[in-house]
């Protein structure tokens, strides 16, 4: 059985640790901006979407952003080209069933 004295020392030592722990530094998760200098095609979003992969889509006024969690991929309409977009103004963003997306 502990004794009175034998119960300060175990307070005393529970709330000297707790102290101890509450002066170590605490990190926590850190922001990051992206801008239309180097990042993003344009600053007016219509819609994000991530697909089945992991890649975040990012419908923009002025083109098609894709992120791969390193850099970023512009898609823009290219002039005579059939395989770009139809138009550079993006609204809207989707993927069907078998990960197809448009």
């Amino acid at each position: 059985m502990l004794t009175y004295t034998g119960n300060k020392k175990i307070i005393y030592t529970f709330f000297g640790i707790l102290f101890c722990l509450s002066l170590l530094p605490v990190y926590s998760q850190s922001g990051k901006y992206y801008t239309t200098d180097k990042d993003l095609s344009n600053s007016l979003v219509n819609k994000v979407y991530q697909d089945k992969k992991g890649f975040i889509w990012i419908a923009t006024e002025n083109g098609l952003n894709r992120y791969d969690g390193l850099r970023f991929s512009i898609y823009r309409n290219t002039p005579g080209d059939t395989t770009s977009l139809k138009n550079n103004y993006v609204r809207t963003l989707f993927e069907d069933n078998q990960g197809i997306s448009g």
